[in-house]
């Protein structure tokens, strides 16, 4: 049995939410899209074709299921990791599916990638308020500040920077809050808390925003959030419930 996995990351489920199995790989797929994962197999699948066998849910209604999760960033894996960076050879993926080999170099291995990110709650010093954003490219919620690591960074230098630039303030206090793979994008999260001085920006922000707002918790039901799941909408509601 196989699980599908769209070419957006998806997987079709039950109506009582379970991940449908097919039983066999579609025909043109081939073995380069099927990736085994000891309890599971899972195949590239068309969104379509998938979309018949059950609604398409995302990584976040995954949150709680690692296996699935990693299926669904294998199979991005494999779509989107088709050549050796290094000689430009076509890279094959014998058995398990999950490490590429270069054909005239076997010895070379190409391990899926893996690009680390921040994201982090921003409380204002001396109040009870946090940091929300919407971004440019998705107004329709509010969010925290995230970002990706530039090479020879810190995760800790990474989140400051971020938070300037896109907000134009100053946090201090950094702490490591936890993380979760984020299969969409091919990250992992990593989740920090912070602390700012500044109420206002003091700096030009880069226009990833949409809007910026300082929010209380009394504000915060009034507000489209992250989807449950997500590592944002989790800091946020631990900050709403006083944790």
């Amino acid at each position: 049995m196989f699980l599908p996995v769209t070419p957006h990351g998806q997987v079709p489920v039950t109506a009582a939410g379970e991940p449908v199995l097919v039983e066999k790989v579609p025909g043109g797929v081939g073995k380069h899209a099927v990736v085994d994962l000891g309890t599971l197999q899972a195949c590239a699948y068309p969104e379509d074709g998938a979309s018949e066998l059950g609604r398409l849910e995302s990584a976040t209604f995954f949150a709680d299921q690692p296996v699935i999760l990693q299926a669904i960033a294998l199979i991005r894996n494999r779509r989107e990791q088709r050549f050796d960076p290094r000689t430009g050879h076509k890279l094959d993926y014998p058995a398990p599916g999950i490490v590429g080999r270069d054909p005239v170099d076997e010895r070379r291995m190409v391990f899926p990638r893996l690009d680390p990110a921040v994201i982090g709650l921003i409380r204002l010093s001396g109040t009870d308020r946090i940091l929300l954003a919407r971004n440019r490219r998705r107004t329709g919620f509010f969010s925290l500040i995230a970002g990706y690591v530039e090479p020879g960074e810190t995760a800790e230098a990474a989140f400051a920077r971020e938070a300037l630039e896109e907000t134009g303030r100053r946090v201090d206090d950094i702490r490591y809050w936890g993380s979760q793979a984020w299969p969409p994008s091919g990250s992992l999260m990593l989740g920090f808390c912070a602390r700012t001085a500044d109420v206002h920006p003091t700096c030009h922000t880069d226009g990833e925003l949409e809007e910026i707002r300082w929010v209380e918790r009394a504000e915060l039901p009034e507000l489209k959030l992250p989807r449950p799941g997500s590592i944002a909408h989790t800091m946020i509601m631990e900050w709403y419930h006083g944790d």
